[in-house]
């Protein structure tokens, strides 16, 4: 079994959730292979995961890449946010955006979900740094 290590990043250029990104680091000339970087990513990603459980954040997740990409969206609790006519499930997190109500389908904009999506669902940013330093 070799070792594999894992990036930890996050989605930068404007979206509007602090999202956690991970992916197997896989060395072009490594003989790593693919159970060998899953495995180091579904135990980083547990690690992750942990953490937020712990801390009593709410998240939500995303597998991508067949299954070698992890996105990690902390986020506040649905009780906390206020005005949002659309679910903060995966989907909406991710660009599919369901609307609660009709109503909500009918009035909803671009911008108003973006705003939304970054002042009531995303954690601030002082949240989100605080978290990246206790879990790096």
């Amino acid at each position: 079994m070799n070792q594999c290590g894992v990036r930890f990043g996050e989605v930068l250029g404007g979206w509007p959730l602090h999202t956690l990104l991970l992916s197997p680091d896989i060395a072009p000339d490594s003989d790593t292979s693919l159970e060998d970087a899953q495995e180091a990513l579904a135990h980083a990603a547990g690690v992750v995961l942990n953490h937020l459980i712990d801390k009593n954040i709410p998240h939500n997740l995303l597998i991508a890449d067949e299954g070698m990409t992890i996105y990690i969206i902390p986020r506040k609790f649905d009780l906390l946010i206020e005005g949002v006519t659309f679910f903060t499930s995966f989907e909406s997190l991710c660009g599919v955006v369901k609307c609660k109500t009709e109503a909500g389908y009918k009035s909803i904009k671009q911008d108003e979900v973006t705003k939304r999506l970054q002042n009531a669902v995303s954690l601030k940013d002082s949240e989100f740094t605080a978290l990246k330093k206790e879990i790096m």
